[in-house]
């Protein structure tokens, strides 16, 4: 089995392959930032399946040195950790590639792998991201924007008169409570833009693309964004595509 691991700010995913590359296992757990390697250590003892090998996109720079302490100590097998050194098969355009971080290789690779291109994918998680993919399988960039949970901490934080509020999307964009006001600000301004810098990116390339959502809260909004594609895992999809294009079939 291959395992592979997306641990982001505030949740780390788990999902392992088979050789035919269908998910046999798979897992949720928050991001832990303080004791890591004997957080992670006991997860991943947890976890019964043989490993042959681990593929990591952590893009929490504090997290690593425990995490592969963890998995060095649980797992006696290859682990590849994704980064612009490491993965080869991916042309990065950016001012500097090195800049780019490991989930977005991993969720540009894993959607070349199913989808067509060009490809615009939304990872909506502790931020929301927006990246392109263009016709000939080159990494052009994106755009950042804060995430839900950081927008309604923001908003809180910053006018302590308003109310902490779920996140959730509310019926209705017309609010009429203040809670239901921030939600509708919140939630569909999100949607809005999303849908509207996906929309820029096609009128400046002059094409139209397949457009993906994913990441933690991307089953939130998922049913409101016109022309999305939903893909819940993208992100380890494109780390098991990087094991079989790094790894598997290297020369």
């Amino acid at each position: 089995m291959i395992l592979t691991i997306d641990v982001g700010n505030s949740n780390t995913v788990m999902v392992a392959y088979n050789d035919e590359g269908t998910r046999v296992y798979e897992q949720r757990i928050i991001t832990e930032k303080n004791k890591v390697e004997t957080y992670y250590k006991e997860m991943f003892e947890r976890i019964e399946v043989e490993v042959e090998a681990v593929v990591v996109s952590c893009v929490v720079p504090h997290v690593h040195d425990g995490l592969m302490k963890a998995l060095k100590s649980v797992f006696a097998s290859v682990v590849f950790v994704v980064s612009a050194k490491t993965v080869k098969s991916l042309t990065i355009l950016l001012e500097d590639p090195m800049d780019i971080g490991a989930d977005f290789i991993a969720t540009s690779m894993g959607a070349m792998e199913k989808y067509n291109k060009p490809i615009i994918v939304a990872d909506v998680g502790s931020a929301t991201k927006l990246t392109y993919t263009d016709e000939d399988g080159n990494f052009c960039g994106g755009a950042i924007l804060p995430g839900l949970g950081t927008s309604v901490k923001s908003l809180h934080d910053f006018i302590p008169h308003l109310p902490m509020v779920d996140i959730k999307l509310p019926k209705n964009a017309i609010g009429n409570s203040t809670i239901d006001a921030i939600q509708s600000g919140i939630m569909y301004g999100l949607i809005g833009q999303i849908e509207g810098i996906a929309k820029r990116m096609e009128d400046e390339r002059g094409i139209k693309c397949v457009k993906i959502v994913t990441g933690g809260y991307g089953a939130l909004i998922e049913n409101e964004l016109e022309g999305f594609i939903y893909d819940p895992f993208l992100l380890n999809d494109g780390l098991y595509a990087i094991y079989k294009k790094e790894c598997l079939y290297e020369s």
